[in-house]
C-alpha cells in the first residue's frame, strides 16, 4: 500500500535525491517514467517503455510512483521524465479553466511540460446498467435516468457522493436523486452487484474489464457531465529534446493505435493475472507501430 513512501519523501525532503540514491537527476541516464498507483497506469506505463525501448531510447522505469498529488511535483522538480496521464482530470489538476487538450497543453507550458498526441482511449466515468434494466425501463441516456432514480439503487466507491463527476454532477446535470447509495469496494465488485440485481446502476469505467465481458449498457452522457478522459503522454520537455525525435515518434505512434476497446481488453488480461510486461509485449507486437 506504501510501496512508493520511499519516493514521496525523496520528492519532498531531499533536494537533489533520486530514486535509487545514486543517479545524477541533473544528468539521468534514461527517460525516467512512473505510473499512478493502479493497473491500468502501470499498464500504460509498462507500454510507454517498451515503445520506447523499441525505438533506441533507454528507459528508467520507477514503477509506481503514487497519486497524482505525489506525480505531478515529481514531474516538475525533475525526479521522473514521463507519466501516462488523462486529458480532462489532468488539466483541472495543473489549473485548466477548461478540461480539453488544448487547455492542458497551455497550462502545462510555463511547467516545462509537454502534453503529446492522445489517444482514442478513454478512461471515463461509465454510468451502468445491465441490458435487462435496460430494456425493462426504456435506459438509454443518463438523461433518462430522472424519473427511475428516485425508486432505483446506485453502487460506486465510497467517495461517488461528494464528487462533482459522480454523484453530485447526476442531481444537477441530470436531475437523477437516487433512492439509495450503495457503496463498493472494487469495480469487480460493483458488476458482480450488477449483475445479481443488488443496485440497479454503477459506476464503472469505460476501460473496466468487466465491460469487455457482462451483459451491460453504458448510458449515453448526452449533456457532457463528464470531461474527455483520452489517454495522454505528459513528459518534461527538457527529456523530450534531450532523447530526441523517438521519443515523440514512439508515443505518438502508439497513442495512435490505441483504443478504449483494447486497453479494456488489456487490462482485462492484467485482472487475470497475466504478468503486465508480458500484456504490453503482446499487445505491440500484434500491433505494428509505425513511428515515421
Amino acid at each position: 500500500m506504501f510501496r512508493w513512501l520511499p519516493f514521496v519523501l525523496c520528492v519532498l525532503l531531499v533536494p537533489g535525491c533520486a530514486a535509487d540514491g545514486d543517479a545524477d537527476v541533473d544528468e539521468p541516464d534514461a527517460l525516467r517514467i512512473a505510473a499512478f498507483d493502479f493497473a491500468e497506469s502501470e499498464l500504460l506505463a509498462e507500454l510507454y517503455s517498451q515503445a520506447l525501448e523499441a525505438h533506441e531510447v533507454p528507459v528508467d522505469r520507477f514503477g509506481v510512483v503514487g497519486p497524482r498529488e505525489i506525480v505531478a511535483p515529481a514531474l516538475q522538480l525533475d525526479r521522473i521524465d514521463l507519466v501516462p496521464e488523462y486529458v480532462g482530470t489532468a488539466a483541472a489538476h495543473y489549473g485548466a479553466e477548461e478540461q480539453d487538450l488544448d487547455a492542458l497543453r497551455a497550462v502545462l507550458a510555463p511547467a516545462g511540460l509537454v502534453a503529446l498526441e492522445p489517444a482514442d482511449a478513454q478512461d471515463v466515468n461509465a454510468f451502468v446498467v445491465t441490458e435487462t434494466t435496460a430494456d425493462r425501463h426504456g435506459l438509454v441516456r443518463l438523461s433518462d435516468l430522472a424519473d427511475f432514480a428516485s425508486t432505483a439503487r446506485f453502487g460506486g466507491p465510497v467517495e461517488c457522493p461528494e464528487r462533482p463527476l459522480c454523484l453530485l454532477g447526476l442531481r444537477d446535470t441530470y436531475g437523477a436523486s437516487f433512492a439509495e447509495f450503495v457503496p463498493q469496494r472494487s469495480l469487480r465488485l460493483t458488476a458482480d452487484a450488477l449483475t445479481r440485481g443488488e443496485i440497479d446502476v454503477g459506476l464503472l469505467f469505460s476501460t473496466s474489464a468487466a465491460l469487455a465481458e457482462g451483459p451491460f449498457v453504458v448510458l449515453e452522457d448526452d449533456r457532457g457531465l463528464q470531461p474527455a478522459e483520452n489517454v495522454v503522454p505528459i513528459i518534461r520537455r527538457p527529456a523530450l529534446e534531450r532523447w530526441g525525435p523517438e521519443v515523440r515518434a514512439a508515443l505518438d505512434g502508439l497513442s495512435a493505435t490505441l483504443t478504449t476497446a483494447e486497453l479494456r481488453t488489456l487490462n482485462r488480461r492484467v485482472e487475470d493475472g497475466e504478468p503486465i510486461e508480458q500484456v504490453a509485449a503482446s499487445w505491440l507486437a500484434g500491433d505494428a507501430i509505425d513511428g515515421g
